[in-house]
């Protein structure tokens, strides 16, 4: 589902103000189901995110897999915060991965200019909360443990 999000075409203008979709979805089922969820589908949603974005292939799964490694070494730590704490949390996750994504992306030759690729990472805050909620009914309603 978050892939498909990704998939929306929006307005060049808009690009920097969509969350981070598949990232959040990530988070929320590592924080939910850490035993089952982990490493390896991190680096695969990194695969598939940067193939939908065209950025070079690997370097979001880099940035994804030590976010979800991040998460699960402190995953009962975060599940006790409250929304707000759990939502910067988020934002300093995304930020992460943005900025090894970024890094590497320099590394190969692209040029970046300024902060703006952190601007996801701000508005995916906003998202944290209510995608939150979501998933956690589709994971009550179809019982998955």
């Amino acid at each position: 589902m978050a892939l498909l999000l990704v998939a929306i075409p929006v307005p060049v203008m808009w690009r920097g103000y969509v969350p981070d979709w598949p990232l959040l979805f990530l988070f929320y089922w590592v924080l939910a189901l850490p035993t089952r969820v982990g490493v390896l589908l991190a680096c695969v949603v990194g695969m598939l995110t940067d193939l939908l974005d065209g950025s070079p292939v690997g370097a979001t799964s880099v940035g994804a897999v030590l976010a979800v490694l991040v998460i699960l070494v402190s995953y009962q730590r975060v599940r006790q915060f409250d929304g707000l704490k759990q939502s910067l949390v988020m934002g300093l996750l995304i930020s992460l991965v943005h900025l090894v994504e970024q890094r590497l992306e320099t590394f190969l030759g692209w040029q970046h200019v300024g902060t703006a690729f952190l601007m996801p990472a701000a508005i995916s805050v906003l998202f944290w909360v209510p995608v939150r909620n979501c998933l956690r009914f589709v994971r009550r309603f179809y019982e998955v443990q």
